[in-house]
């Protein structure tokens, strides 16, 4: 198909411009990412059980400590 064919010529000409205008980085920007360690994922599941995202009356998000063990 036409539309497939486009589909992977826009990927390739959006990666192209990624690497001059678009966000700093020093890896490919088709690059997978990194393996995430066991240590962040506790981290990361440590601070959703003990924080709650809230939404203060001037829109900001803030991170509030859950009250209880069950949240």
């Amino acid at each position: 198909m036409a539309f497939d064919r486009f589909d992977r010529f826009n990927e390739k000409v959006t990666l192209f411009f990624l690497k001059f205008v678009g966000p700093p980085s020093t890896a490919a920007p088709d690059h997978r990412g990194r393996v995430v360690t066991e240590d962040e994922v506790a981290r990361e599941t440590h601070a959703r059980q003990a924080f709650e995202r809230v939404v203060g009356p001037d829109g900001k998000a803030y991170l509030v400590e859950r009250d209880g063990p069950t949240g």
